[in-house]
């Protein structure tokens, strides 16, 4: 059965959704690799059409199947396997977490609990746990859906004009050394002060100047209520964010639910000499000083987004130092830590970094031919072999052969060297693409 895009079958495990999405996939996926393979379209290309529209459709509605077991693990693994192999260029027999993080691209279970997470925060669950462990939740600021018609929001407009005429207030907010503050100064004819409000750590420089707005239009209303005042800000993001239709911020339609004709709001370009703006920015980073949090915020949504960011980062990275894992040992030493914007492409430079190529080591492992290089230098015989030491093919080294002589050099860093500059990746293409079609002359068989 299928339910807003949805299968739902007997058991309600969520395998027939993947199984399903698995095969839209697949369709997908066949067309980019055609495109890939007649058309030059890069494995980096494909990363990227990937992350933003293929893994979208395997982690649609993830909040109404995703319940995390081994079995959805496994399946949705497989999934993203045939993505891992279409952007590296990879031997099928090479594992998937290496793939993983050879191409930069998060184990798709993770993502699948980062949606289910993201869901269960926009809905206010009670209790939430991300990948077993609690999070606290209780100071995100949620968006409270206010339910206006579009007619009824009058229109924000604000100008460029600093001619600085009176009464005008200038506002500011600053985030240094982890201290948020916001600060507004009042500048006219027969009044005048300095206001500051120190924050919460957590709060961020957007929310920071967005308050100082908000206060200087209370402090505005309770004292100049039938004036015109100008309002000075150097925070563009806060003005166009006033201005749109749907903001989806609480602080944004609080300020602007206060502005009213005998408001201007001007901008104003910051650190550039206007006395008011750099009284402001001054007002704003004395403000730290107060031992007291003054005005108390949630934290704004895209810090608790963050943060689960790094969780994933970070049981990513626990997975791969796992020392009962066995397999993608060789690359780990070359790739000890998982990067997101790492992407190896190129077809000769993933085999140097797995170890998976047509070589005597690959060939014996996987028991397709029982031979050596004949060489003899090297009982392993795999792909670095060939790359920086084998004798065979020294006439093609020559700036791996002056990485080979830098002193004191760690295993994997010679790798790392190697595919980190130019000439490097090209000299592993020649000598790879030599080893493959000479191997008749550089392997012996075992007798």
């Amino acid at each position: 059965m299928r339910i807003l895009g949805v299968i739902i079958d007997d058991g309600l495990n969520g395998l027939a959704h993947i199984s399903h999405v698995g095969e839209k996939m697949s369709e997908i996926l066949n067309g980019l690799t055609i495109a890939k393979s007649r058309r030059g379209l890069s494995g980096r290309v494909l990363k990227v059409l990937y992350k933003r529209a293929i893994e979208r459709i395997l982690v649609y509605a993830a909040p109404a199947w995703w319940t995390g077991s081994v079995s959805q693990i496994t399946k949705i693994t497989s999934v993203q396997r045939k993505v891992l192999l279409a952007v590296t260029g990879a031997f099928r027999t090479t594992s998937t977490i290496a793939l993983q993080v050879a191409s930069g691209i998060e184990p798709i279970d993770l993502i699948c609990e980062r949606e289910r997470v993201m869901y269960l925060v926009k809905h206010r669950a009670p209790f939430i746990t991300f990948l077993g462990v609690g999070l606290d939740i209780l100071n995100i600021d949620l968006y409270v859906e206010s339910w206006k018609h579009p007619s009824s929001i009058p229109p924000v407009q604000w100008d460029k004009n600093s001619n600085n005429p009176t009464p005008a207030i200038y506002t500011d907010g600053s985030k240094l050394d982890g201290h948020v503050r916001a600060a507004f100064c009042v500048f006219g004819n027969d009044v005048s002060g300095e206001f500051q409000y120190h924050l919460q750590d957590h709060c961020s420089v957007f929310q920071a100047e967005l308050l100082a707005i908000q206060q200087a239009l209370h402090w505005k209303k309770a004292n100049l209520p039938s004036d015109t005042c100008h309002v000075y800000t150097d925070s563009m993001s806060s003005l166009k964010a006033l201005q749109k239709l749907k903001a989806e911020n609480n602080l944004v339609e609080s300020v602007r639910d206060q502005l009213d004709p005998t408001v201007q709001l001007h901008w104003v370009k910051a650190h550039v000499g206007f006395a008011g703006n750099e009284a402001a920015d001054k007002a704003a980073d004395s403000a730290c000083a107060k031992d007291r949090v003054d005005i108390h915020l949630g934290a704004p949504f895209n810090s608790f987004r963050t943060m689960i960011r790094q969780k994933i980062l970070e049981a990513w990275q626990n997975k791969w130092d796992d020392v009962n894992e066995k397999i993608g040992r060789f690359t780990h030493r070359i790739f000890t830590k998982v990067e997101t914007n790492r992407c190896i492409v190129d077809r000769y430079v993933i085999q140097a970094v797995i170890n998976h190529g047509l070589c005597p080591f690959y060939l014996k492992k996987f028991n397709l031919q029982d031979c050596n290089c004949q060489c003899g230098e090297d009982s392993q015989d795999g792909t670095p072999h060939f790359i920086l030491w084998c004798p065979q093919v020294q006439h093609l080294r020559k700036f791996l052969a002056w990485i080979m002589s830098i002193p004191g050099l760690m295993p994997g860093m010679d790798i790392i060297q190697a595919i980190s500059d130019s000439r490097g990746i090209q000299e592993i293409r020649t000598i790879l693409s030599f080893v493959f079609q000479r191997q008749m002359d550089l392997f012996e068989d075992n007798i």
